[in-house]
């Protein structure tokens, strides 16, 4: 097996799953706990960077008032709660491609792969954070086959993973993410806009 890989792998799955988690749950106390908690160095990553010194810009803010800012600018960013014409984080608002046919491509992508969308999840299909949450899988998988030596199954996961990229979030994401930079009003969002570039 190559060491490389797996914790290149390992590594991805854990910014992914973070990065997923902010599009399918709301900033919280514990999001802000974490935040605020962690030791925040200089960093090779742009969008740590911009996230670590948005937190030390803001570290003696009401927390309260930090929750609703958070809030505020997540609902802009991915539900289009805006007037300035940023579009919410779904493939179907990105791609040329009409609404149902990304859906139903998307479906059937998941059903093939073994995915389905968990209970707590209240969200279409073609959402950015249902997207990467699917991406986290395949990794997920792919080490797990790593883990076990076999390096053809792993292949093949990451080939699933690569045609999910080049048929649908590769497609579309660093669009939202240029609008996301954009539209950003927190040094928070702008970070993980960065992460998305990052990520993907």
């Amino acid at each position: 097996m190559d060491a490389n890989r797996g914790i290149e792998l390992e590594q991805r799955i854990v910014l992914v799953d973070l990065l997923s988690s902010l599009f399918l749950t709301l900033p919280d106390e514990a999001l802000l706990e974490s935040l605020l908690t962690l030791e925040w160095g200089e960093s090779d990553s742009a969008g740590s960077n911009e996230i670590a010194a948005y937190i030390e810009e803001r570290r003696d803010a009401d927390r309260e008032e930090l929750l609703l800012e958070l809030g505020r600018d997540r609902a802009r960013l991915m539900r289009g709660a805006n007037n300035e014409g940023m579009r919410s984080a779904y493939e179907s608002l990105y791609s040329a491609t009409a609404a149902n046919e990304s859906i139903g491509s998307l479906n059937r992508f998941y059903a093939d792969a073994g995915f389905a969308l968990a209970e707590g999840v209240h969200d279409t299909v073609d959402q950015i954070g249902v997207e990467m949450a699917f991406c986290s899988v395949l990794m997920k998988r792919e080490s797990e086959a790593l883990r076990q030596g076999d390096e053809a199954k792993a292949d093949e996961w990451r080939e699933v993973r690569m045609c999910f990229m080049a048929q649908h979030l590769g497609r579309w994401v660093h669009n939202y993410v240029a609008d996301m930079r954009t539209f950003a009003l927190t040094g928070f969002y702008r970070g993980v806009a960065l992460l998305i570039d990052e990520a993907f």
